[in-house]
């Protein structure tokens, strides 16, 4: 009877140790606020060609980690027409349009995506103030800047306006967007008109 008592508490121990040749749990990263990147490189559903003067560039050939589930995703694979914004968490204007993007993408949904590009920053710090502002709009993470430098932008927070085909209609670099000025220019360089 002993011997089973401490063969069971042997199995218990094991079993709670997980058996994975450390002693010590696994660290818990934290939940990430964002929505997954899988449908970042089909165009939204309900969206409709609409007939732009001017080619436009294509978005440059980086490949970032999603911030939710860490799978790759190639910057110029993006469809729109979407929205693509620069930020960091230490970016004083880029904290202050964050709720704008949010407000678009809500208002957007089916129609244009948004998609944000966490930059030079810490995947805790973007979490916790996009828990702050209540931001879930799908994000790439690019701690390095390389999107950024492919863009030959300085400052952020900076904006690309995308095409159906991936295709840069035009970057907004400048101060941080309000609700007003992203339906403009929305609407200007994508066709898009929201209610």
């Amino acid at each position: 009877m002993i011997s089973t008592l401490r063969a069971a508490a042997i199995v218990l121990v094991l079993a709670v140790a997980g058996c994975g040749g450390s002693a010590e749990p696994l660290a818990a990263e934290a939940a990430s606020p964002f929505a997954d990147c899988a449908a970042l490189t089909a165009p939204p559903p309900a969206a409709a060609p609409v007939a732009l003067a001017g080619a436009g560039e294509p978005l440059p050939e980086v490949t970032l980690p999603c911030f939710t589930g860490g799978q790759e995703v190639t910057v110029s694979a993006i469809r729109g027409p979407a929205i693509v914004n620069l930020w960091g968490s230490w970016c004083g204007p880029c904290r202050e349009e964050l709720p704008a993007f949010q407000r678009f993408a809500d208002r957007a949904a089916g129609k244009v995506t948004v998609v944000g590009i966490d930059t030079r920053d810490s995947r805790p710090a973007a979490s916790s103030l996009a828990a702050d502002l209540g931001v879930t709009y799908p994000n790439l993470f690019d701690p390095s800047e390389r999107l950024r430098a492919k863009l030959g932008v300085t400052a952020l927070p900076a904006t690309l306006f995308v095409d159906r085909d991936g295709r840069v209609r035009h970057l907004y670099n400048s101060t941080a967007l309000d609700d007003a000025t992203l339906a403009t220019l929305a609407a200007k360089h994508l066709g898009v008109t929201l209610p």
